[in-house]
């Protein structure tokens, strides 16, 4: 038998979907019978191949909006795995038009598919993401006068769109303990010596869409331009594909903000449009720059 590589199961992922959609549209009154795999909907998933009870590859799947992107292996943040035998691979590729128009004939796999299926951790968030040069963590009550300075620094807050007023104590905190804590992926950026050096959030999470926003602050200056920034962006993007099974983030940048919007670009973010003089900061207009990044993009530049 022929060995089953990346290409294999990339194929056999989209045939999985393909077939799903004919199986439960001609049998609909069996899906309380899956509720289990139903119910943990998430396009990222591991596939561990067997032949004679024994593993002879495993493989991460994950779902995008351009196709299935493969790796080898799999990751420890995926949650959902199923366990195949190689030979129903095979039929899956060989067979494929043949399931499709006639969705009775997958009867005979479902029972091992689903036998196979485990879902070792249903959390979807963590307490500390580790990049190469940052720790992205919760935020504390020691990280007030950090963000007190951060928030009241003109030129900050220019590059991030908000007017120049100032902010006490007591409204900041306020704003923290309504964003930082309830807000999951509203995290602060420390080096890896522990130091906070600024924000990072993803916010407005659309389910139907699988898609969210990015914001970030770099607030101590003397880390501007050395990497962190970029870093911090990568860490928090991949988890946001990897483990939240997001399709896209994408982000405003204003047009003054040239240093933010590299940062981007080098990220892999895409310049997608610009909205002429839609932003009023301090008496002036500017234009706002859309940027995204796709799960797709994002995942196949890691493998380059």
């Amino acid at each position: 038998m022929q060995e089953i590589n990346i290409n294999h199961i990339k194929a056999f992922a989209e045939t999985m979907k393909e077939l799903y959609k004919a199986f439960f549209k001609k049998y609909p009154f069996l899906k309380p019978f899956f509720i289990k795999g139903l119910l943990y909907d998430s396009g990222n998933y591991g596939i561990i191949i067997t032949e004679n009870k024994l593993v002879k590859a495993k493989y991460t799947a994950f779902k995008s909006s351009e196709g299935f992107v493969v790796e080898r292996n799999i990751r420890s943040s995926i949650n959902l795995k199923f366990e195949v035998e190689a030979h129903v691979v095979w039929s899956f590729l060989n067979n494929r038009q043949e399931y499709a128009a006639k969705p009775y004939k997958l009867f005979k796999y479902l029972p091992k598919l689903m036998q196979g299926m485990s879902i070792v951790n249903t959390g979807l968030y963590v307490d500390l993401l580790e990049g190469k040069k940052v720790f992205l963590r919760p935020y504390e009550d020691s990280d007030m006068p950090y963000l007190l300075n951060w928030y009241n620094d003109y030129e900050l807050n220019k590059l991030a769109g908000w007017s120049s007023s100032k902010v006490n104590a007591s409204k900041l905190r306020y704003n923290m303990l309504r964003s930082f804590g309830s807000d999951p992926m509203n995290l602060m950026i420390d080096d890896l010596n522990g130091k906070p050096i600024g924000t990072i959030q993803l916010y407005e999470f659309n389910q139907q869409d699988k898609s969210c926003k990015l914001g970030i602050r770099i607030g101590d200056k003397d880390y501007w331009s050395k990497g962190y920034g970029g870093d911090s962006v990568n860490t928090i993007v991949e988890y946001a594909f990897t483990s939240l099974d997001i399709y896209r983030v994408d982000l405003r940048v204003y047009e003054y903000n040239e240093r933010a919007a590299h940062c981007y670009e080098k990220c892999g973010f895409k310049q997608e449009g610009r909205t002429r003089k839609s932003a009023y900061i301090d008496g002036d207009y500017y234009d706002e720059i859309l940027m995204g990044l796709l799960k797709s993009d994002f995942l196949n530049n890691k493998a380059d």
